[in-house]
């Protein structure tokens, strides 16, 4: 059981890891048009916020005449006030491989404490 625990703690780290790339990023829509930005950068999914809708999330958007068109619906371009597409987080990223390469060393210590304990040194 306690070869399986390291390979178990390595994978919730990797895991974590990868999660903590990716984040939420606000575009400035007046830098750049909606439209423009789907067109440009072909993201796989966008967070828009309506005047009706707090927020939405739709994956695979495109753009269609004045509409911003996805999966489950579309949205006129021009009720759009916020956008926001995944982007690459740096301080996540950092922060959590240090948290990680500071962390691991005392979950294994305490893993082979505990597998001491029961007497399987």
């Amino acid at each position: 059981m306690t070869r399986y625990r390291l390979r178990a703690v390595l994978l919730l780290f990797l895991v974590l890891n990868l999660t903590a790339c990716q984040t939420w990023q606000s575009v400035s829509l007046d830098a750049i048009s909606p439209a423009q930005l789907i067109e440009e950068d072909r993201p796989a999914s966008v967070r828009v916020t309506t005047p009706e809708v707090t927020e939405l999330e739709l994956v695979a958007p495109r753009v269609e005449g004045d509409e911003l068109v996805a999966v489950g619906g579309s949205i006129p371009l021009a009720d759009i006030l916020s956008l926001e597409v995944h982007g690459f987080s740096l301080g996540r990223t950092v922060l959590l491989a240090l948290g990680g390469v500071l962390t691991l060393p005392v979950i294994l210590a305490i893993s082979l404490v505990a597998g001491c304990g029961t007497g399987s040194c």
